[in-house]
């Protein structure tokens, strides 16, 4: 049995800092540094077993990642990141975790009727691209089981995932404050359920804001850069005026996007402003450095790990959890004020 997590008060103790900044840094609310918010998950995530127990192999998990629109997860650094916090993860507390990627569900019971199930503990699924009919088939399979960056409306899941409508208010919110009133939006032509939800968020979002979510203004391109780019390329030849602010459903598409308003003689953010979304490394980096929603992709890794610990190692099968993770814009060249734009 590990030990109990560190205590939000405890950690503050040894920081020198406040349970309530302990409490921001673990939700992702501005007001603590990287460094300190660095130091406060360590401080949280390394205080859950002793040594001895880390040294034990006590077991399987299967991760599985259901890919069934191309490159839709593998080109985004969440997938990444995700794949890398899982396995740390999971090692921290023991397990060995084995990441099964397929496209079919003939592949899906091709490998479960070849792996000893006996041994698997318990199974992680990235369930991005999956509906209810894809998730029975992990639950039919009578293991602990996380769903990871989806949901499902009215079924037994424990569900741990990104809050996307939140980040597109911040967004709006954003937008707003830099005074301006006509805002577009870019969709991705895949439905998949983030998409679907930062799309809802920009609806919530201007009505909150008092306005009108205008047709013309919603645009949909392909989901990886070279897609958007192309479409968006499109779409400014047959758009006479664009809003003077863009958000976009994720960097991937945005870096695509702009580029097509540079090479469509746009100057961005100076006639079209950019709000993006993922906050991937290369937002940092590129011309303009990118506005975007900022997720924490690696503590949503862990928090799925520990939930799913806790129902192998404590039986807690009797109640689901749906977690939001918290996100935040990082605010960066990419938007400018609109009483100084053209």
């Amino acid at each position: 049995m590990g030990k109990e997590k560190m205590r939000n008060k405890e950690i503050a103790e040894i920081l020198h800092i406040t349970p309530a900044a302990v409490s921001m840094a673990l939700n992702n609310k501005g007001g603590v540094s990287e460094s300190k918010r660095k130091k406060i998950f360590e401080l949280k995530y390394a205080s859950s077993q002793s040594p001895e127990e880390k040294e034990k192999k006590k077991g399987r998990i299967l991760f599985f990642i259901h890919v069934k629109n191309g490159n839709v997860i593998a080109e985004t650094h969440f997938f990444v990141t995700l794949m890398s916090a899982i396995q740390e993860r999971a090692g921290y507390y023991g397990y060995f975790a084995d990441i099964i990627r397929y496209d079919s569900k003939t592949q899906f019971r091709e490998f479960i009727s070849s792996v000893n199930m006996s041994n698997v503990c318990g199974i992680l699924v990235l369930a991005t691209e999956i509906d209810s009919e894809d998730a029975a088939l992990y639950r039919d399979l009578g293991k602990p089981l996380v769903m990871i960056d989806n949901w499902f409306a009215g079924e037994d899941y424990d569900c741990i995932l990104m809050d996307n409508i939140d980040g597109i208010k911040q967004a709006v919110r954003y937008a707003c404050h830099m005074e301006h009133r006509n805002i577009g939006f870019v969709r991705s032509k895949i439905h998949i359920h983030n998409f679907d939800e930062r799309y809802e968020g920009f609806c919530q979002g201007m009505r909150e804001a008092g306005l009108p979510i205008i047709r013309k203004n919603i645009f949909s391109t392909k989901c990886t850069t070279d897609g958007a780019y192309e479409d968006m390329c499109a779409i400014i030849k047959k758009t006479p005026e664009l809003p003077s602010l863009l958000i976009i459903s994720n960097d991937v598409m945005a870096i695509g996007i702009v580029n097509a308003l540079k090479y469509s003689h746009y100057r961005v953010p100076k006639d079209v402003s950019v709000i993006s979304f993922d906050n991937m490394p290369i937002a940092r980096y590129f011309s303009p450095t990118l506005t975007t929603v900022s997720i924490q992709d690696k503590q949503i890794g862990y928090v799925s790990v520990d939930r799913l610990i806790e129902k192998i190692e404590k039986g807690m099968d009797n109640y689901f959890v749906h977690n939001l993770i918290g996100v935040r814009l990082e605010i960066r060249e990419s938007v400018c004020n609109y009483s100084s734009m053209r």
